[in-house]
C-alpha cells in the first residue's frame, strides 16, 4: 500500500484493539510438535469481569453479569478515579478479579487495582520501531486475555507473552515474528482461548514490509506453537490477521478477517476466513470483490462478531474499510453477504472518518456498529456515528453522531451502549440511542470501554486511564 505509514497509522485507530502480527521473512519458527502435550481446559474468569478483548470469544462485546451498570443507573455514572500511565493508551482494558490489566505505547502492560487506580504492577514487555511508518515508534496494543491466574497478549516487541495475574511476572515468552526495520513484525491481535489453545493472528506493523500473514495456535503452559495456518502462499506475503479471531466453540470454528497483501489476488487476503478449530484448516472464505480493479488498501478492519438473527440463524459479520458493515451465514461464506449495511464512506484513512474499523456489539436484539462519517450526512462536523442495526434484515434503527470517527470497538451493559467516538466517551439508550451520560477525555479513544463490577474503564491517547462508577443517590 502506498502512503502506508499515514494510512496504518489512521488504521491503527481501529486495529488497535485489534490484530496485526508479522512473521520473519522466512515464515513462522519452525518447532518440532511434542507428542506428550496435554491439552488443559482452560478457565474463565468470574461471569462479572471483562476478561479479554470485546469481553467473550463471541466478540459481542456483552457484561455479562453485570448488574449495577443499566438505562437507570448510567445517568450517574462519574469519574471514580484517573491514572496516567508511561505512553498512550491505544488497548481496550481487560478486568479480573479486581486487577485491570492495560498497555501502553511505552511498551508497559500494567495492572491496577479497578477500585483505587493504583498501580500494583508494571513490566516491560518492549516496542517496535520503524522509520517506515507512523508513529515510528510502537509499544503495547494487544489487550491481554485473562484465564485462570494467567494473563497472555501479544508485547510491544517481537514475541507473545503469558504473564502472572498478580505480579506480572514472565511464564514464558515467545517469538512470533521479526520486528525490525526489514522484517515488518507488530502484534496488534488481542487472543482468544479456546480448543485448548492461545489463538493468536499475524500480520504487519504498517505494511512495509509486508510478512507473511497467520494465525498461530500455542500451548497455554509452554508457549510452544501447537497449530498454525497461513493466508497466503509460501512465495507471497500478506494477507495478515491484524484484527482478533472470533471462536464458535459450539462448531468447533474460528473466524477471522484478513489484510491486504501486493495483489488483490493474492491468497486469502482480504477476506473473512472460517478455520477449523481443532486443525486450524481453512473451511470456508469470502474475498471482497474488487470491482475497479484498481489497488486499494481495503483491508477488513474489524474483527467478527458472530450473533443470531430473530430466527436463529447463526450469523457473523464485520466492518470494511469501503465502509460497508458485512454479514454472512456461519456455515456458508462463500455463498457471499446475507445483508450489507451501509454504515460509513469510503476511504483508507479511518482517522478522516473513512470506513468502519470499530468491532460491533449484539446483544441479543440489535446489532451496534460503529464507523466513520455516514454516507447520508453532509454535515462536515460529524466525523463518526454509532448504528444499530436489525440484525435480520440490516435495516437502520437508530444513529448517534460524533464529532471524531468511532474506532474501538462498542460494549454493551443491560441496555446501555457505551462507544468512543473521537474525545468523547458516551453511554447511549440501546433502544432509541439517546444519550444517557458522556465524557471527555483529554485525547482520542483507540480501545473500547470495559465494563466490571459497575464500573465502565477505558483510556486515551494521552495515555490515560479512567474509571467510572455509578453516584449514590
Amino acid at each position: 500500500m502506498c502512503g502506508k505509514e499515514n494510512r496504518r497509522w489512521f488504521a491503527i485507530a481501529g486495529a488497535l484493539l485489534l490484530c496485526l502480527g508479522a512473521l520473519p521473512s522466512g515464515g513462522l519458527q519452525k518447532i518440532e510438535r511434542p507428542t506428550n502435550i496435554i491439552r488443559r481446559r482452560l478457565a474463565r474468569g468470574p461471569e462479572n469481569d471483562w476478561t479479554r478483548y470485546c469481553a467473550s470469544n463471541s466478540m459481542n462485546g456483552v457484561a455479562v453479569g453485570e448488574q449495577i451498570i443499566s438505562t437507570v443507573t448510567a445517568p450517574n455514572l462519574h469519574l471514580i478515579w484517573s491514572q496516567t500511565l508511561k505512553g498512550a493508551i491505544a488497548s481496550e482494558p481487560s478486568v479480573a478479579r479486581g486487577k485491570v490489566y492495560v498497555g501502553d505505547w511505552s511498551g508497559h502492560e500494567s495492572a491496577l487495582d479497578a477500585g483505587t487506580g493504583d498501580v500494583i504492577a508494571s513490566i516491560d514487555l518492549g516496542q517496535t520501531s520503524s522509520d517506515r511508518c507512523n508513529p515510528p515508534t510502537l509499544g503495547v496494543t494487544s489487550s491481554p486475555a485473562v484465564i485462570d491466574n494467567v494473563i497472555y497478549l501479544a508485547g510491544g516487541d517481537d514475541a507473545f507473552y503469558a504473564l502472572r495475574a498478580d505480579d506480572l511476572s514472565v511464564i514464558w515468552r515467545k517469538s512470533l515474528g521479526d520486528n525490525s526495520v526489514n522484517g515488518g513484525y507488530y502484534g496488534w491481535c488481542s487472543p482468544a482461548a479456546a480448543g485448548g489453545r492461545i489463538i493468536q493472528g499475524i500480520a504487519s506493523n504498517c505494511d512495509n514490509p509486508f510478512p507473511r500473514g497467520a494465525i498461530v495456535g500455542l500451548d497455554p503452559a509452554t508457549g510452544v506453537e501447537l497449530t498454525s495456518t497461513y493466508f497466503v502462499p509460501e512465495d507471497r506475503v500478506g494477507g495478515g490477521v491484524w484484527t482478533s479471531p472470533a471462536v464458535d466453540t459450539e462448531n468447533g470454528s474460528i473466524f477471522v478477517t484478513t489484510g491486504s497483501a501486493h495483489a488483490w489476488e493474492d491468497g486469502d487476503s482480504f477476506s473473512i476466513v472460517r478455520l477449523n478449530l481443532d486443525t486450524f484448516a481453512i473451511e470456508d472464505r469470502w474475498k471482497l470483490p474488487n470491482q475497479s480493479g484498481d489497488y486499494w488498501d481495503g483491508d477488513w478492519g474489524s474483527s467478527p462478531t458472530l450473533f443470531t438473527d430473530a430466527n436463529g440463524r447463526q450469523l457473523v459479520g464485520a466492518g470494511q474499510k469501503d465502509g460497508g458493515y458485512y454479514v454472512f451465514d456461519r456455515n456458508d461464506l462463500a455463498v457471499g453477504p446475507v445483508w450489507v449495511a451501509a454504515i460509513a464512506i469510503m476511504g483508507e484513512v479511518p482517522q478522516a472518518g473513512q470506513g468502519t474499523l470499530s468491532t460491533a456489539a449484539f446483544d441479543g436484539k440489535r446489532l451496534y456498529v460503529g464507523g466513520g462519517r455516514p454516507r447520508d450526512n453532509d454535515d462536515t462536523s460529524v466525523v463518526g456515528a454509532v448504528t444499530a442495526l436489525d440484525p435480520t434484515t440490516g435495516k437502520r434503527l437508530w444513529l448517534h453522531t460524533f464529532g471524531g470517527p468511532v474506532l474501538a470497538p462498542v460494549s454493551f451493559a443491560n441496555g446501555v451502549v457505551f462507544a468512543v467516538g473521537g474525545t468523547t466517551v458516551v453511554a447511549l439508550d440501546s433502544a432509541t440511542g439517546n444519550v444517557l451520560w458522556s465524557f471527555e477525555m483529554d485525547a482520542p479513544g483507540f480501545g473500547g470501554v470495559a465494563i466490571a463490577r459497575g464500573r465502565a474503564f477505558v483510556g486515551d491517547l494521552a495515555g490515560n486511564l479512567y474509571a467510572f462508577g455509578v453516584r449514590a443517590e
